[in-house]
């Protein structure tokens, strides 16, 4: 297969993960502006190796499960979830609310494990989630790692979408939140993301660099910003130096 060829496959992926509803192949076609035999032969080569899958009813093609079998080795494999994960178990012990650990990967906060709350709220996020940094604590800490550059540099041909009613949308604003969490160790997510929800997130370092995040997510009513001030952000710190201190990289 020719290096075209390769990038055209990945360009029929990517765009089948954006719709996780499947997509027809004429649909496919036209968005990728290519013709529906080029794409057909893309997908003949897929299909067999199950990176793609047909509904047989809808005939509507989707990612397959050779995706889900490659991110667990991938999840696996990755050093900080192992260190991890025992803490964030007792980090949401301690708290009785839903804990993430986060990497920003291409732009995007990516979640790589998840600990639902003990009481039982539903929250859209998964193993494998990734959104815009801007608008969730654990993704704002991971912003804060880098330089304003190039925090400037992820931001440079899009806007910050709006989530939740606080979202930020201005970069100048980012900026200078980012410079706070530098200060304060800690980020908030003030019903930024999701409205009712609140979400506080401290950096995990390795080699002087922050490589991941680990944040408590719960409701408005569990999670008040008195809460956060007297409780929840020192746990959250002491649990992401307890994971700093322990990693090899």
């Amino acid at each position: 297969m020719k290096i075209n060829s390769i990038e055209r496959c990945l360009r029929v992926i990517d765009t089948l993960s954006d719709h996780p509803g499947g997509l027809k192949l004429t649909e496919i076609s036209a968005l990728l502006d290519l013709p529906p035999s080029s794409v057909h032969h893309m997908i003949s080569t897929l299909l067999p190796h199950d990176f793609i899958t047909q509904d047989p009813d809808t005939k509507r093609y989707s990612l397959g499960f050779r995706f889900l079998e490659i991110s667990r080795k991938i999840l696996d494999n990755l050093d900080i979830r192992q260190v991890a994960h025992r803490h964030l178990e007792v980090l949401r012990q301690e708290s009785q609310e839903a804990v993430h650990l986060a990497m920003l990967r291409g732009g995007k906060v990516v979640y790589i494990d998840k600990l639902d709350t003990p009481s039982g709220l539903s929250l859209a996020t998964y193993v494998g989630f990734a959104t815009d940094p801007h608008a969730a604590a654990g993704g704002k800490v991971l912003l804060a790692g880098l330089k304003d550059d190039a925090v400037k540099g992820i931001y440079k041909n899009k806007s910050l979408k709006g989530y939740g009613k606080n979202t930020i949308t201005r970069l100048p604003a980012l900026i200078a939140e980012l410079a706070q969490i530098r200060e304060q160790g800690y980020a908030v997510d003030n019903e930024e993301y999701y409205e009712g929800v609140r979400c506080v997130a401290a950096p995990v370092r390795s080699g002087g660099q922050v490589v991941a995040s680990i944040s408590i997510t719960g409701s408005i009513f569990t999670i008040t910003q008195q809460r956060i001030e007297t409780e929840l952000a020192a746990r959250v710190v002491k649990a992401a130096e307890c994971v700093s201190a322990e990693l090899k990289w």
